[in-house]
Order: C-alpha cells, then sequence, then structure tokens
C-alpha cells in the first residue's frame, strides 16, 4: 500500500508536473492569464512573462494553451538555447511546415511568411511561445524581432510569447536589445504566494486528489511558509513528503512533526537533537553563559595593579617664594609678626619699613603628595585578546589583536565604540574597540 491508497487519493495531488487540472488561481497567477488571454485578443508584436523558478510559469502557459480559441494556431519551443537559423527551422517544423534540409535561410523566410499569408486567410492567429526564453542567445532573440516584420498593413501575421526567468529582464535592458524591448506592449511577473494563498492552493489540492484524512491546522501552513517561502514547486514537494511521513505513521492527520520529516529529507532543514540531548545541550549552555558572565564582569571591574600608574615622588627640599620662620608661642601680649619677602621689621618703637604682604597670621603648609588624575583618554586593555576591528562594530572585519596591558589612546568616541590608537601590531596603529574592554586609570 502507497500513501496514495492509504490517503484514497484518486490521483497524485502534489506532482511537480504542469498539470493543468490541478491549476491553482491564485491572483497572480490568474492576472497572468487573464493577460495571455487579452495578448492572443489584440494585435500586439511581444509579450513577456518573467518569474522566479517554481512560480508556476509553465503551467500557466499550459492552461492558456488548453484553453485558446480555435482560431488560434501555436507553436511551443520549451528548449531554446538555439542558434538563430536552427530556432527558425523547429518554429517551422512545430508549425507543420514542409521544409528542405537543402533550402536557404532566405527560400525558408519566403516560404514562411507565403505560410502564414495562408493561414491569414484562413481567418487563423500564430502565436509562437518560447519558454524558459533566457537562455535564449542575443542573435536568436533578435533573430525573433526580425520575424516579427511579417505583417501585413493592418495586422500582424505572428505573435510571441517570451516566458522566463529575472535574466530575461537583464537580457532585454541590455543595449544590444533595446530594439526587441521597444516591441514588448506587456509585461508580466508572476509571485511566490503569501501565506493564505499558501492555506488555499493545499487544500484546493488535497480536496481535488479526494483527500479523506484531516486537513492541517494554521501552524502547519504558516511553518509550510517559511520553509517554502511561497514557492509553489517547494510546497508540492514538502507536501508529498510530509504525505508519505504521515503514512509511515498511519496518521490520517498531517503535523508540524510530519512537515519536519518532509523539510529533513529534502535537506531544507537541518536534523534536531533528541530530546534527552536538547537537555543536555541546553545545560551546558547555561553553564558557559555563567562562566562568560563571570569572565566579563571580572574584567571589566577589576583593576589590575599594573593598570593603575604610580604618582611620581616629590622633591625633598622645594624653593618658595615665602620665608618659613618657625613659630614660636605667642602670649596675648604679643601681636602677630608679619610675614615678608625679604627683611622682617617688627622691632618695638621702630617703625617698620614698607613691605610687601605676603599672609597674615597663617604660616604654610607643608606640600602634600599629589594623587594622579583620571586620564579620560588614555586606557589599558583588560581582556586577554581583544579584536581591533575597521569600523565601529562588529559586523566590520579584525584588522589586528590586542593583549591584556596594552596602552591605547582615544582619538574618537561613537555610541559603545572608540577609535584608538596604539603602538603599531602587525603593521596596524589604530583602530576601533568596544568600550567595555578597555579601563582607564584613576
Amino acid at each position: 500500500m502507497s500513501y496514495i491508497e492509504f490517503f484514497e487519493f484518486k490521483d497524485h495531488p502534489f506532482r511537480i508536473t504542469p498539470d493543468v487540472s490541478f491549476f491553482y488561481s491564485s491572483p497572480s497567477h490568474m492576472e497572468t492569464l487573464e493577460s495571455l488571454k487579452y495578448f492572443a485578443d489584440s494585435n500586439e508584436g511581444f509579450m513577456v512573462m518573467t518569474g522566479e523558478p517554481g512560480t508556476g510559469k509553465t503551467i500557466t502557459l499550459r492552461k492558456f494553451l488548453n484553453e485558446a480559441p480555435e482560431n488560434i494556431e501555436t507553436a511551443y519551443v520549451l528548449f531554446p538555447s538555439l542558434e538563430p537559423e536552427d530556432m527558425f527551422r523547429a518554429v517551422l517544423e512545430d508549425f507543420g511546415y514542409q521544409i528542405n534540409s537543402r533550402q536557404s535561410k532566405n527560400a525558408l523566410f519566403s516560404g514562411f511568411r507565403d505560410f502564414l499569408m495562408e493561414k491569414k486567410a484562413q481567418g487563423k492567429k500564430i502565436i509562437l511561445v518560447v519558454d524558459e526564453a533566457q537562455n535564449l542567445p542575443n542573435r536568436t532573440l533578435e533573430e525573433l524581432r526580425i520575424l516579427s516584420n511579417l505583417e501585413t498593413e493592418t495586422d500582424k501575421l505572428i505573435q510571441f510569447i517570451l516566458a522566463g526567468q529575472p535574466e530575461l529582464d537583464k537580457k532585454l535592458n541590455s543595449e544590444e536589445l533595446r530594439q526587441l524591448k521597444q516591441r514588448v506592449t506587456i509585461f508580466l511577473n508572476l509571485k511566490y504566494m503569501n501565506l493564505q494563498e499558501i492555506s488555499k492552493y493545499v487544500s484546493f489540492r488535497l480536496s481535488k486528489a479526494g483527500f479523506q484524512g484531516q486537513y492541517p491546522d494554521r501552524d502547519f501552513y504558516a511553518s509550510l511558509f517559511n520553509i517554502s517561502k511561497g514557492n509553489p514547486r517547494l510546497v508540492n514537494l514538502l507536501m508529498e513528503r510530509t504525505l508519505m511521513s504521515a503514512y509511515v505513521d498511519q496518521s490520517k492527520s498531517l503535523t508540524n512533526a510530519h512537515l519536519n520529516n518532509a523539510a529533513i529529507s529534502l535537506k531544507l532543514k537541518k536534523p534536531g537533537l533528541p530530546p534527552k540531548l536538547k537537555y543536555i545541550a541546553a545545560a551546558l549552555l547555561l553553564c558557559a553563559a555563567v562562566v562568560s558572565g563571570s569572565m566579563y564582569a571580572y574584567n571589566r571591574y577589576s583593576i589590575p595593579k599594573w593598570v593603575v600608574p604610580q604618582a611620581k615622588a616629590q622633591p625633598k627640599e622645594q624653593t618658595a617664594s615665602v620665608a618659613q620662620t618657625p613659630v614660636k608661642e605667642q602670649t596675648e601680649e604679643q601681636k602677630p609678626v608679619q610675614q615678608v619677602k625679604g627683611t622682617v621689621s617688627a622691632v618695638k618703637n621702630e617703625s617698620p619699613k614698607p613691605i610687601e604682604i605676603i599672609d597674615v597670621g597663617r604660616q604654610p603648609e607643608t606640600p602634600k603628595t599629589e594623587k594622579p588624575k583620571t586620564d579620560k583618554n588614555t586606557g589599558y586593555i583588560a581582556a586577554g585578546v581583544l579584536n581591533v576591528r575597521s569600523g565601529p562594530g562588529k559586523e566590520y572585519d579584525v584588522s589586528a589583536k590586542l593583549k591584556r596591558g596594552n596602552r591605547v589612546a582615544v582619538k574618537k568616541r561613537e555610541a559603545e565604540w572608540m577609535l584608538v590608537s596604539f603602538k603599531p601590531v602587525e603593521g596596524v596603529s589604530e583602530g576601533w574597540l568596544h568600550k567595555d574592554y578597555v579601563i582607564f586609570a584613576k
């Protein structure tokens, strides 16, 4: 028994081949389909449809061709990596035009024009559809432009639909193909599906195939969207593997566990750890975080002895501009002696000479040893090894490495980062450091 029989499907719901019976009318796909029909009814020369791989370009084209009116005849070229003449012959053969291998290109061109004129007289419209057109050489695309010159005074004898990946747009924007781009009147781009469209898409395909199980819930569709990014082809692949995983479990319900197995089998997701190992890994991570936090706190707030510069010894003798005369004990009757530069005149009954007063009634204090001032622009590396980066952030490249104790001078500050200079290391003498790993002397 296969999963098709287990779920009682009438058909494969998620095959990746372009089965038009499973065509889902998302807003983007319906807009494209209606534009194709409009182009077929018009008398325009070129239409271009692009989209990322897997967005549904081919199934949309086949849906259009299957529903085209009887008066429209088409040729469908799927592998167009052909040189101009080979492409021309392939188109003629697909339209059923009998060609002779010995005919020259000019003879073929003339005969094809007569063929198109005959179809026009029968009331037919001729459309050439080229899929994967991004693979066409530029000279072959230019050949198609020349073919589009086949026209009457009022109508085109042949129209062209070019479908391909976004690289096709880049080709048409080149200077070499500017004349061809000027003839394109309709540009379309197929987009990926959003979350709501994915849930409707999956439900539509399951129902179309006759699903007899329990439909997925909202969380399942959210996971499916996150893994597939809305790419219909990836959705098909994931859903097929999900159904197989559910069948192995003999489950009629499609769960996130089944989807996870599908993503792992397609290498869209890495396998997770078993439950016991998850707990062990979590415990190890917690221990590592505690140790790392402790080391960080130690490096940040513990200032090693070698960081604090020692105060310079003061000289024992210091020249003063003031005479420091020892002061004897004074009685209440005695008056304070005035200190002056030069000679002191304080003799009783003598008039003192004019003097320059420095201080009155107070002896100068013995100078104290000054404490070193905090230098906010000079610091020392506190980490064992610290990366020097080329810019203010971890996203910048490492230009050098400094060791604990290396001295740095701050040149500029920017948020949490500092531009510093230092003794050259490996030819580098400046760079950016995080402020938490630099300690300034106090």
